[in-house]
């Protein structure tokens, strides 16, 4: 039959090692969970009047116009918001003429060219506008012979920008006329996502249980089953007589001493070895003489068993 500290001890190694493992866990991670996704988007449909329409027709939409014959731009700017806020805009285009000194600008006079304002429909706006360059182009040289400066330049912007409670939502839309005398738009197109997450934590398990749950119940446990086990453990007390293993047979008397020196010193006498065994837990030691045999009991055996 396994001894109970055995049980006891393998159950305590066994907690301890639960207790190492919930400590070497971590114990939980974050999970995010996207709830919405918040989409703006601004687009700018453009097209154009050329002076010349004998390959484009009068009115084009182009990526690129020429711009010796370009004389106006027709916009249709459209921004959206969706999940559907409410909110507000403002739509601006400006003319700025300014001359460079090194490869800085200083700008001399900033003209408005339009502007309108209002609130977003179902999240929503349109707005139609024109830019006439040629105005621009024969303002220019008005200002050039006002100013004396025949080398001022002009830049047209169309700037529009929206608030919701996401913000502000800004796109600028500079018309650029190329050195290689070709004139586009830039930034037409613009889009802003904006992630609504949920964090939560999620919790490790071990056992079936928390992990930060594990980190108090199996220390204690441990505790526990440590205590119980030093409570039952009893170490084989050491033999102190060289003794020979077996059961005597035959036996009629039997005669107890008070101590092992009195039992060595029969066997002496006798000539008799000394032989070891058990009863009812007890060690015995005894020296048989024909059918007498002479005992001293010893400590209580660690494993009590019972033999005849």
């Amino acid at each position: 039959m396994m001894r109970k500290e055995y049980v006891i001890g393998a159950i305590f190694v066994l907690l301890l090692t639960m207790s190492l493992a919930s400590y070497l866990k971590s114990e939980g991670y974050e999970k995010t969970t996207l709830i919405e996704q918040v989409i703006q988007r601004g687009e700018l449909k453009h097209s154009a009047y050329l002076a010349n329409d004998t390959v484009y027709g009068r009115i084009a939409s182009l990526e690129y116009y020429p711009t010796r014959i370009l004389e106006a731009i027709y916009g249709n700017y459209t921004y959206s918001i969706e999940p559907s806020e409410s909110g507000s805009y403002y739509i601006l285009g400006t003319a700025s003429y300014y001359v460079t000194k090194g490869k800085d600008k200083i700008y001399l006079v900033n003209e408005t060219l339009f502007s309108t304002k209002g609130k977003l429909l179902n999240g929503t706006f349109s707005q139609s506008f024109s830019v006439n360059l040629t105005k621009i182009k024969e303002r220019r040289k008005e200002l050039a012979e006002a100013l004396q400066l025949p080398r001022i330049q002009y830049e047209v912007k169309v700037t529009a920008k929206v608030r919701t409670r996401e913000g502000e939502f800004s796109q600028e839309m500079p018309i650029v006329e190329d050195t290689s005398g070709l004139t586009y738009i830039k930034n037409t197109e613009l889009e802003k996502k904006r992630n609504i997450v949920e964090t939560s934590t999620v919790n490790n398990k071990l056992l079936g249980m928390n992990v930060s749950t594990a980190r108090v119940v199996f220390p204690i446990l441990t505790l526990i089953s440590g205590i119980a086990l030093l409570a039952l453990w009893k170490p084989r007390p050491k033999r102190k007589i060289n003794a020979i293993e077996g059961i005597p047979k035959g036996i009629s008397s039997r005669v107890l001493v008070n101590d092992e020196k009195s039992l060595k010193k029969i066997a002496k006498i006798i000539g008799s070895p000394i032989i070891h065994y058990t009863l009812d837990g007890i060690d015995v030691y005894g020296v048989i003489d024909g059918s007498v045999i002479y005992e001293w009991w010893g400590l209580k055996s660690a494993e009590p068993e019972s033999k005849q």
